[in-house]
């Protein structure tokens, strides 16, 4: 996945160069850990466990759906992320 976003005039060559590690650095991160968490399984019809590190993942009875546990699972992913980024010292935004 690329940016392809003409930002170079707006920002210094010091800005710009930060833009890129920090983007390096997310997408790397994203990369390892939609390899950890690569995919999930049916428990139940209301749960789903990730099949990397077989945290449990609730899905509501009455919406038990495909859709659904992808969603509950991309938010996984999104939390593993977040976390990694964290514990990483992640990148900084600033």
């Amino acid at each position: 996945m690329s940016i392809d976003i003409g930002i170079g005039s707006s920002l210094s060559s010091e800005d710009a160069a930060h833009f890129v590690a920090t983007t390096e650095a997310i997408t790397s991160a994203l990369q390892q850990v939609r390899e950890i968490h690569s995919a999930y399984s049916w428990v139940w019809t209301h749960e789903i466990r990730c099949r990397g590190c077989h945290t449990r993942l609730e899905i509501p009875v009455l919406a038990s759906t495909k859709a659904n546990a992808d969603k509950a699972f991309a938010a996984h992913q999104s939390a593993e992320l977040d976390a990694f980024l964290a514990a990483d010292g992640g990148p900084t935004f600033t």
